[in-house]
């Protein structure tokens, strides 16, 4: 019986373009970059950040420096992110990188917090919103969430986190005075001093504040703190328009 040979061979003999030079396919010849945050290499495609931000897009165009080698080329060669530090980038990372089919990883709120800050820096925008929608669902910290909304541009947590804390039986704690700050916690507690249950007759000196229903836009409640928000915050306009 005949040696019909390596299936190298058949294969290489029935194929018309065996002459041609192979070319690299699009999708799936992935071009890599290296990164160094906080002294540890990250071996990175470029194309996802490219796709996620511009700003990495540019990075990623930028001709070579001296000696003719770009950065992130190489362990010797890599792309520094200052003022980046690594808990913030590796969640971003994850999130990037995560398995579509089996949806976003499971994030603690301070790694949502996290992603939000370096998409909020970088411009990457179906983070940032991820980030937003995520955070969002965490309730009981109105405080963090008007910090939030100014460190990272989020107008739409200043308002509801406003009304949650004039609204509430619980006073500001220490807390509470670190996340909004001094001026506009002095404009929550005297809100919440001229603010009434229309619910309750407690009169003018309380034992206990009675907490209102504020857990809909739509009730009376929240449209008159909302209305005296919008008298005492003239200065903060740029949180909620």
């Amino acid at each position: 019986m005949t040696d019909p040979g390596p299936l190298s061979t058949k294969i290489k003999n029935t194929n018309t373009n065996a002459a041609l030079p192979p070319t690299r396919s699009s999708a799936f010849y992935l071009d890599f970059a290296i990164f160094e945050v906080e002294n540890v290499l990250y071996k990175i495609p470029r194309a996802r950040l490219a796709e996620e931000s511009s700003l990495f897009e540019t990075m990623f165009t930028l001709p070579p420096g001296a000696g003719n080698t770009s950065e992130g080329e190489d362990d010797d060669h890599p792309i520094h992110l200052p003022q980046t530090e690594r808990k913030d980038w590796e969640c971003l990372l994850k999130l990037l990188f995560r398995n579509p089919i089996s949806g976003p990883p499971e994030f603690t709120l301070d790694e949502w917090v996290s992603i939000l800050k370096l998409a909020t820096k970088w411009d990457m925008s179906t983070a940032r919103t991820c980030a937003i929608e995520k955070i969002a669902e965490h309730d009981g910290i109105p405080a963090k969430k008007i910090r939030l909304a100014r460190d990272y541009r989020v107008p739409r947590y200043f308002i509801p986190s406003l009304v949650q804390l004039i609204g509430r039986s619980n006073p500001l704690t220490a807390d509470d005075y670190k996340d909004i700050g001094v001026e506009c916690a002095l404009k929550v507690v005297s809100l919440r001093e001229r603010y009434y249950d229309p619910n309750h007759n407690a009169g003018m000196f309380r034992q206990q504040r009675v907490a209102s229903d504020i857990s809909s836009p739509t009730n009376n409640s929240w449209n008159g703190i909302v209305s005296e928000i919008h008298k005492t915050f003239t200065d903060q306009d740029e949180f909620y328009r």
